[in-house]
Order: C-alpha cells, then structure tokens, then sequence
C-alpha cells in the first residue's frame, strides 16, 4: 500500500526523481537549453496545485458554514443539551462530511508543499548548472595532460628500453641527473 506522498509523487511524475532532477555532466549545454522549459513546467503545476488548494479551502469553508449552521438550527438532531459554542464547535469537528472536506484540504496542501519542494530542487539544480559550467571552465573534468618536459622523458625511455640497450632505471637515473642539472642551470641564472 502506497503512502499519501507516494501518491502524489506518482502523480506528478517525481517518483523517478532523477529523471527530472538528474544532470549529465558531459551534457551541460543540453542540460542548460532544458533547464527553462523544465523550471517552467514544475512552476505552472505548483500554481496549478494553488489554485486547487485554493478552490478546496473555499469548499470546505462552505461545508464547515452549512454544517454549523444546521447544527445551530437543530441542535437536538446533534445530541446537544445546551448549544454553547463549545458544544458547537466539537459537534462540528465530528461530522463526516466536515472531516472529508478537511481532508480534502489537508492533501491540496500537502501537494502544493510536494510541487514546492520540486521548484526549489530545480532552483539548486541550476545552482548546480553553474557549478558544473564553472569547474568545466577550470578543466576539472579535462583528462591530465602530461607536461613536456614528461612527455620528453617517457620518449626517451620507450625508445632505449625498446632498444634493450639500458636497464629502466638507468635510464631513469639518468633522466633525473638531467632534470636536476637543469634546474641548477636555472637557479643560477
């Protein structure tokens, strides 16, 4: 048995929530171009389960006005001794169609809350958008890259272990004199 939010998760299409909050990162421009139209769709549906909530809390003051009323205009079809408006109130509490109205209420709400939070998800999700596109600038998701001077080095040591000539870490030894030597070259400039 499903719960209430499972319910309205279903119905709004949120119980997959990475299809509609997800970000491809090797994507980013896609992901951009559909971020508007995505934002766009979630805030017609949150103003859509407004109006609902809207509409339900006006239908379920009319009940709550019918049911009072006729409580106070037969106060012994309720059982009521004395009609305070104590006895009254707790009378009204306890009427079934007061308590489905209510009910009825409590959900729109707890809807609206549901479209609410999937809003302000698509709100971080941007923020995320922006993230990415930034750490994308700085090459956070670049391959490494190895540097010249690295690049020189392994060359040389493919070509002479390739050759059988050196043992690797003469060659490796040797490699390091050089660099060490450059960088003396350097300091002393």
């Amino acid at each position: 048995m499903s719960t209430k939010r499972e319910k309205i998760l279903a119905k709004e299409g949120l119980l997959d929530e990475e299809l509609v909050f997800g970000i491809d990162k090797n994507l980013l421009d896609d992901e951009w171009l559909g971020q508007p139209k995505l934002y766009f769709n979630w805030a017609i549906q949150l103003e859509d389960a407004r109006a609902d909530f809207e509409e339900v809390k006006a239908a379920f003051d009319v009940v709550k006005a019918e049911v009072d009323l006729e409580i106070r205009t037969t106060p012994d079809a309720y059982d009521l001794v004395k009609a305070t408006e104590k006895s009254i109130a707790a009378a009204l509490i306890v009427q079934p169609e007061y308590e489905e109205a209510q009910q009825k209420v409590f959900t729109a709400k707890h809807r609206v809350g549901i479209l609410q939070a999937a809003v302000t998800a698509l709100d971080q999700r941007k923020k995320a958008l922006e993230k990415l596109v930034d750490l994308h600038g700085q090459k956070y998701f670049a391959t490494p890259r190895a540097s010249e001077q690295s690049r020189e080095a392994v060359e040389r040591i493919e070509k002479l272990g390739a050759r059988g000539k050196k043992r690797f870490s003469e060659i490796r030894d040797k490699g390091m004199k050089k660099n060490k030597k450059k960088k003396a070259r350097r300091s002393t400039r």
